[in-house]
């Protein structure tokens, strides 16, 4: 009777450990999140089209005063990157994305927002198009959301990926 009562007291504190240490993993993880969600959207997933998605129809002017359109591009890959000049992970990202564009990948930036100048500097050498905040023909199309997102549209105007910031950096550094 002994050792069945010492085993319950065994199991019992073994029980109590162990919800002691699941409220402490549960109250890092909401910490963790409302750290993460304070970095604002720029650290966000990814929204808008899905891989697979068709591209929408449209027609804009970019800055320097071009014409394009969903045939902008091409018959191969390119991308289509865009911008918020309220958003810090914009400005970090915009060299290599302008990089990668002036390398040969073809592409364009969008860019939502008023002012931005360090970053429109920084896409200086690619063909850019300016969009209002609360969302342009190109950038409502696409259902951007999150700053910055980055498209890789295939030669049949089929996204074929859509990239986050890390996948962004990966793409222009091949």
């Amino acid at each position: 009777m002994e050792l069945l009562v010492a085993g319950l007291v065994v199991l019992g504190l073994l029980v109590v450990a162990n919800l002691l240490l699941t409220g402490a993993v549960v109250r890092r993880l909401a910490a963790h999140e409302r750290k993460f969600a304070a970095l604002g959207p720029a650290y966000a997933t990814p929204g808008g089209l899905a891989a697979g998605s068709k591209v929408p129809s449209f027609t804009a002017e970019t800055v320097d005063g071009r014409t394009v359109d969903a045939g902008f591009l091409g018959d191969k890959p390119g991308v289509i990157g865009f911008f918020s000049t309220s958003c810090p992970g914009c400005l970090e990202q915009a060299p290599d994305f302008a990089a990668a564009v002036t390398s040969g990948t073809p592409g364009f930036a969008v860019v939502s927002g008023e002012g931005g100048t360090e970053l429109m500097s920084a896409l200086e050498s690619v063909p850019v198009v300016r969009e209002p905040d609360s969302g342009g023909p190109i950038g409502t199309g696409f259902g951007i959301d999150t700053f910055p997102s980055f498209f890789v549209v295939e030669g049949d105007m089929v996204v074929s990926a859509v990239l986050s910031t890390t996948e962004a950096n990966e793409l222009v550094a091949k």
